[in-house]
């Protein structure tokens, strides 16, 4: 893990930490998904008035973010998560290879009707929403998809 000072360029990302997962191992142990969770959320919240507080919500958003990395991954691939940050925000990725015939619609992951209670990342929308946490998703010609969650320096819980 590289922890470095915030950047007199606020928008200029600085490395934090950089982890990748073997989707096979992970999904031996997939209770490593909480332990994950936790431990960035704690790193997340370490910048808010109230760590602990943020670090409860934030966790809950990254849980739901690695679960749906995990379940979506290729089987023999790996899933890397990366945390940055600028004056601005903390910026939690997840990248990893998908199978083409997945039903999840990556590039409609934050429009409007990806919201609907039947889509299978209704949960982790509404609560991105919740905790005013911008996320959205990348895909490219690849089969990769990268998850891109930004907690803000103030947090707001509605």
């Amino acid at each position: 893990m590289t922890v470095q000072h915030l950047s007199p360029k606020p928008m200029e990302f600085q490395d934090m930490m950089a982890l990748s997962l073997d989707v096979s191992f992970f999904t031996s142990e997939f209770r490593l998904c909480d332990v994950i969770a936790e431990y960035l959320a704690d790193i997340v919240a370490q910048s808010h008035e109230d760590p602990a507080r943020y670090a409860n919500f934030s966790s809950q958003l990254i849980n739901e973010i690695v679960e749906v990395a995990f379940s979506s991954a290729r089987a023999m691939s790996k899933v890397d998560f990366k945390l940055v940050k600028n004056g601005l925000c903390i910026r939690f990725s997840v990248g990893f290879l998908y199978e083409k015939d997945s039903s999840m619609p990556w590039a409609t992951l934050c429009e409007p009707a990806a919201a609907s209670p039947r889509h299978p990342v209704h949960d982790l929308i509404a609560l991105a929403q919740a905790i005013e946490v911008d996320i959205h998703a990348e895909a490219d010609a690849d089969d990769r998809v990268l998850l891109v969650a930004d907690f803000h320096a103030r947090e707001a819980v509605h």
